[in-house]
């Protein structure tokens, strides 16, 4: 079973007027995530608007961004979707494509049995020839599960982990006390919660925020790895005074708004996400100025590639 560890953007989709994929922005944007020195790329989940997505768009999502990664890390890509056979056609999709591993949150609005939510991740991997990967995020689906049944979905075949995306860390530490590292790889969800997530001992992480500031990320997991807490901290704190400033307005709304202003057009969000624009963009700036993002820009990595070639370009 594969082994994933390090920092993961969740992908934004960019998208033109017309809710395409906007492929050159996808190729510049996935080039210069890849050159900051990130371990791989998670494509059409909660942050690339994949359950808001036309199942062609996601399609099409899916081999741009392999297409451009080309190898150079590894490219999971969420299929989850409303209905089973709609994940199955997407998750044979992305094993057909080369996609080196899947992902899917649980069954989602309708309220299942546990049975169905495990029929469900059953069916897929036996649909696709990859590794899936449970997206748990509890807030979105509704769905909750306890630590004992995301393990015991873990033990299926082919289920190599989960991305675990919730602010209860109580059940986080009941889990990590319980898996067997070797058989369960486990990425954290919470951009705002990564370093107490990595004192836990989640192998990796996934985050909306790595999209623009995956420098910082890979400095406070390589800081905490080197055993340099006090630097770890004082990055995470700022990363998480950054994140405040994009809640009130959403958080994949806000983060495609600013790509703009790092050179990114991503376009808008599949609605009903919100749109920002206008005054609102200028107000952005200023509150991520504050914040201190475009310092962290500016900042010169103690990690990551040698001669930090992306400084100056994202956080």
């Amino acid at each position: 079973m594969v082994h994933y560890s390090g920092i993961w953007p969740a992908l934004v989709t960019p998208l033109t007027a017309d809710c395409e994929v906007n492929v050159p922005v996808v190729e510049h944007l996935v080039n210069d995530l890849i050159a900051t020195g990130i371990s791989g790329l998670y494509v059409c989940g909660g942050t690339g608007e994949g359950v808001l997505l036309a199942p062609a768009v996601r399609r099409t999502m899916a081999e741009v961004a392999l297409g451009a990664a080309s190898g150079r890390v590894p490219v999971m890509v969420h299929i989850g979707a409303i209905n089973t056979e709609i994940a199955v056609g997407l998750a044979q999709h992305a094993s057909l494509i080369g996609a080196d591993a899947i992902s899917a949150v649980p069954p989602f609005y309708y309220s299942v049995p546990f049975s169905a939510t495990k029929t469900h991740y059953q069916t897929i991997t036996r649909a696709a020839n990859v590794p899936l990967y449970v997206y748990y995020i509890p807030g979105a689906t509704g769905n909750a599960l306890t630590p004992e049944q995301l393990l015991e979905i873990c033990m299926l075949d082919s289920i190599a982990g989960f991305k675990y995306t919730s602010q209860d860390l109580f059940s986080l530490t009941r889990i990590m006390a319980m898996r067997d590292p070797a058989r369960v790889n486990i990425f954290s969800g919470p951009d705002e919660l990564f370093l107490p997530c990595l004192s836990l001992g989640v192998d990796g992480a996934v985050g909306t925020t790595y999209n623009f500031m995956p420098r910082l990320y890979i400095d406070i997991m390589e800081s905490y790895l080197h055993g340099e807490f006090t630097e770890a901290r004082r990055l995470q704190l700022i990363a998480t005074t950054i994140i405040t400033k994009l809640l009130p307005l959403g958080a994949i709304a806000a983060t495609k708004a600013l790509l703009p202003m790092l050179g990114y057009e991503a376009g808008f969000g599949v609605p009903p996400l919100p749109r920002i624009e206008g005054d609102m963009v200028q107000q952005l700036r200023i509150a991520l100025e504050q914040a201190g993002l475009f310092d962290m820009i500016k900042r010169e990595a103690k990690y990551g590639p040698a001669g930090d070639p992306m400084r100056g370009k994202l956080a």
